[in-house]
């Protein structure tokens, strides 16, 4: 017998697991289009389009980070079932440990970080390899991203785009494999 046959309470946690699931589909296609825009950016140089792309990719991983990993205790066993159906490691890149309190609490983040600084002399967008930024002090970018490695610095705290956007390509791999085989209707 399905899991849906069975108790109506059955039937709508499968219901509403499913829900989640396609949730999670969509959030990883919105990053992987937001990352398409970016890389399309890219090419004109336009720093300002390219950081909003590479803003709109972070946000709809963070709301995977956070669907995984949720800070409200009531929704933690949500997380782990969710890990655990779509194969998500405990040790996942989309955890984003360090990046992530930078961007939800943006307003104070900025204030503490400029409050750290000797001069608020910084640069707001910087789009160069790594390798042509030796000289400057680490502080020196509110935003730097590298487009050769995709690697991403948003006040000095480190991110890799790259590696985000494998994982959620894998992820809603996972996410189109799960649906097909549990659909509760």
């Amino acid at each position: 017998m399905s899991e849906s046959e069975g108790s109506p309470e059955k039937g709508i946690e499968a219901q509403r697991r499913f829900r989640l699931i396609e949730e999670v589909r969509q959030q990883c296609r919105f990053a992987q289009m937001a990352l398409r825009q970016f890389k399309s950016e890219l090419w004109a140089m336009d720093s300002e389009r390219i950081f909003m792309f590479v803003h709109a990719f972070l946000g709809h991983a963070l709301y995977l980070s956070r669907l995984f990993w949720p800070d409200r205790k009531a929704s933690a066993e949500r997380g782990e079932v969710l890990r655990r159906e779509l194969k998500v490691a405990d040790d996942s890149s989309l955890q984003l440990r360090t990046i992530r309190d930078e961007l939800e609490r943006p307003d104070e983040r900025l204030e503490d970080w400029m409050q750290g600084l000797e001069h608020p002399n910084f640069f707001q967008m910087n789009v160069m390899p790594q390798g042509t930024l030796e000289g400057y002090r680490k502080d020196a970018f509110h935003r730097s991203l590298d487009p050769d490695t995709l690697r991403f610095e948003y006040r000095g705290v480190p991110c890799n785009l790259k590696q985000l956007s494998e994982e959620m390509r894998k992820i809603e791999s996972n996410c189109d494999y799960w649906l097909r085989r549990h659909n509760p209707w």
